[in-house]
């Protein structure tokens, strides 16, 4: 049995999730990628028996949060408006440098330029169709998206049966917020919504790696409208429409 889940945050600060491997100086997505969603909700889920942010896996660190991938199916997050920015940040930068300079006091601190999202009226949704029902559950628990300091609360969960929530398959038109890969619907509009490689659910980018695996997805500024191809599937809870691969609602 498969489900999906809604989730309904609220975001009073903005959320930084960075593109991988960013600098000091740090971009920010528009809206949290898929593998950023799973561990938010993998924080909660493991956080009695996982007793360290890394493990070591056939010898390579990888991140606890890979343990969801099995139950978490597709992740995805949408908002009807919000602003990218940037803020400057004066950042402790001391236990990086050499034992030599520890004791300079010019040199304890650095500044950093780091992107945000704000949204409108701080509301943030975001929806996992998963396999453990659980799950659920755990996302009660999400208080942050990305960095530390991106603190959310929840404010609503909605929780349906994914065979209940299926509104067509391989056609149709369908207006949305949330984020979708391009290769489900026939085209991102331009004036709307970005085309943004962002890093998808792979065992690859829950572990130490130099070359994240990426796919295209149409990210929304707002509302867009389009149409499904042949590969895609068109699911509705909670009053709204979310765009998804054809594969993750197959079988039900």
């Amino acid at each position: 049995m498969r489900y999906v889940v809604l989730v309904r945050l609220k975001a009073p600060y903005g959320v930084s999730a960075y593109y991988p491997q960013a600098s000091t100086t740090a971009p920010a997505y528009p809206l949290p990628p898929p593998t950023t969603l799973v561990g938010a909700l993998a924080y909660p889920y493991l956080r009695k028996t996982a007793n360290s942010e890394v493990e070591i896996v056939g010898g390579r660190p990888c991140s606890p949060a890979r343990r969801l991938l099995g139950k978490v199916l597709y992740a995805s997050a949408g908002a009807e408006s919000y602003s990218v920015s940037r803020d400057v940040e004066r950042l402790l930068q001391v236990i990086y440098l050499r034992k030599a300079h520890w004791g300079r006091a010019e040199m304890m601190y650095t500044v950093g330029v780091r992107g945000v999202t704000y949204y409108l009226d701080d509301d943030l949704y975001v929806l996992y169709v998963v396999s453990d029902r659980s799950l659920a559950d755990y996302a009660y628990g999400i208080v942050r998206l990305g960095r530390k300091e991106s603190l959310v609360t929840v404010e609503e969960v909605v929780v349906e049966r994914l065979e209940d929530t299926v509104k067509s398959v391989g056609r149709g038109s369908f207006t949305t917020f949330f984020y979708y890969p391009t290769r489900v619907a026939v085209h991102c509009p331009d004036e709307r919504a970005y085309a943004i490689r962002m890093p998808k659910l792979s065992e690859e980018n829950f572990a130490s790696t130099r070359l994240p695996e990426t796919e295209e997805f149409c990210v929304p500024r707002g509302w867009v409208t389009s149409e499904l191809r042949e590969g895609g599937a068109l699911i509705s809870i909670g009053g709204l429409e979310v765009p998804v691969p054809r594969e993750v609602v197959e079988g039900v």
